[in-house]
């Protein structure tokens, strides 16, 4: 039994779960509905996170709605986690019966999770673990798995010329968790069968500093071909695209990571390889499963336990899938992942054709 589990008498003494409200999802944090009847449960987002407005916020809070009608999902949005621990904290205090937390940085979360331990309200760590802090659960893809299928499709596009050449790799915000993680899976594909020429962390994940950090790179070649570019995610991907058009180098196998319209887009006019895709929406469905379960008193279901410095943490993790040209239809829109509409708008409606993706296909 899990920790969450032991003390959920307690938390849930005189709820009763019946019916599901989402507050609002400004920046900042959130007005709580005035007659919210069921448990509050916390959502905490980087503001700067497209996909938890897209993808996590909304699917989380659909799922919870089918288990718990009467609960409340209070997202609050920071530019921080100095600013995430004190939402944290004020959500803790306006009764939040659970925490859902994407941390900004997994290492500077401890005062959240001390406020929520000491009020006896489970932590999840959504997709970016909290680490040397007792968590009671945490709810992400298997990021070695990521790395890898990313480094396998650098090596797959390089094939076995690789003489006098040599890739660049670029990371993820080195106070995120998951970019260690992603890099440890590339490193262990790609070591001993291609030369590094640059490896680099980018910063908040940002495509304008992945430009920067590109640029850069290139110049570590010391007159070494350039056989490919691995990176994190599709915005390195995008940022990284946007030095090698400047120097005058298209073609070079480049991979990304999310599955971005932009990125699916780049991917069918041939200027990027590949993503790797994963099903956030099926992850904000687990997230939700997982505690409604441990607010009515179950044990949920998980995948093993995850080492965060601070204990084992029970774990689910889903599995990351490769997307090039041919897996842009056949699994993304067929997961519903993004539509059509919206893949092959504008000029991009032409390399929908050529590659016959159309609003009837």
């Amino acid at each position: 039994m899990s920790r969450t589990t032991a003390r959920t008498a307690t938390l849930l003494a005189g709820a009763t779960l019946l019916a599901g409200a989402l507050a609002g999802c400004g920046g900042g944090t959130t007005a709580t509905p005035a007659a919210a009847e069921g448990p509050r449960i916390a959502f905490l987002v980087p503001s700067t996170s497209l996909r938890s407005m897209a993808y996590d916020v909304p699917n989380f809070s659909v799922e919870l709605a089918h288990r718990c009608p009467t609960c409340v999902v209070d997202v609050r949005t920071a530019e921080d986690q100095a600013e995430q621990n004190a939402q944290g904290q004020e959500a803790i205090r306006d009764g939040a019966q659970a925490v859902v937390v994407v941390a900004l940085d997994g290492a500077q979360a401890g005062d959240l999770v001390s406020a929520a331990n000491s009020a006896d309200v489970p932590v999840v760590a959504y997709d970016r673990l909290i680490k040397g802090s007792a968590i009671d659960y945490y709810v992400s893809f298997d990021g070695g798995a990521v790395g890898e299928l990313g480094g396998r499709a650098i090596l797959d596009a390089v094939g076995g010329d690789t003489a006098g050449g040599a890739i660049v790799m670029l990371q993820g915000d080195p106070a995120d968790n998951n970019a260690g993680l992603f890099a440890a899976g590339a490193h262990s594909v790609l070591d001993g069968k291609v030369d590094v020429a640059s490896e680099r962390y980018v910063a908040g994940w940002s495509a304008d500093q992945a430009a920067v950090e590109m640029r850069s790179a290139l110049a570590d070649l010391g007159g070494r071909r350039l056989l490919g570019v691995y990176t994190a995610y599709d915005g390195l991907a995008a940022g990284a695209l946007q030095a090698l058009t400047e120097a005058g180098l298209p073609g070079v196998p480049i991979t990304g990571q999310d599955a971005e319209t932009a990125a699916l887009q780049r991917i069918l006019a041939g200027t990027q390889t590949m993503t790797v895709y994963k099903d956030l929406p099926g992850q904000a469905r687990a997230t939700a499963d997982l505690v409604a379960d441990v607010l009515d008193g179950q044990d949920p279901q998980t995948t093993g336990t995850t080492d965060n410095g601070a204990g084992s943490v029970p774990t689910v993790l889903l599995q990351p899938q490769a997307v090039g040209k041919a897996q842009v239809q056949s699994r993304v829109l067929a997961d519903g992942y993004t539509t059509v509409d919206a893949l092959c708008a504008g000029a991009a409606s032409r390399t929908c054709a050529d590659a016959g993706i159309s609003a009837g296909s």
